[in-house]
């Protein structure tokens, strides 16, 4: 099993940071070539069910989501109590 993008050395990090190196060209194909298209759910009767609708991301927001999308090939995420004390410490901030 491969570790998560934080627990690697400098060497794996380095190359794991290869996957930004497509987002320009992935963020023209999809703003200029094909939409990059998202499905929307709606609740019916307390259940989701998948309608036609679709939303079609651009500009900043289709960059975010081609960033989030190689972030996951990179395995760069965060746990869930790295999660919980980020709140803990916002709290304190206030």
């Amino acid at each position: 099993m491969s570790k998560r993008f934080q627990e690697c050395n400098w060497l794996e990090k380095t190359w794991r940071y290869r996957w930004y190196a497509a987002v320009p060209f992935q963020w023209m194909w999809y703003q200029y070539v094909v939409q990059f298209k998202v499905g929307i759910d709606e609740m019916v009767d307390g259940e989701y069910m998948h309608t036609d609708k679709y939303e079609v991301y651009k500009d900043r927001g289709l960059w975010n989501l081609i960033i989030g999308d190689n972030q996951i090939k990179m395995k760069w995420y965060y746990t869930h109590e790295e999660v919980m004390s980020k709140f803990k410490t916002s709290d304190k901030d206030e």
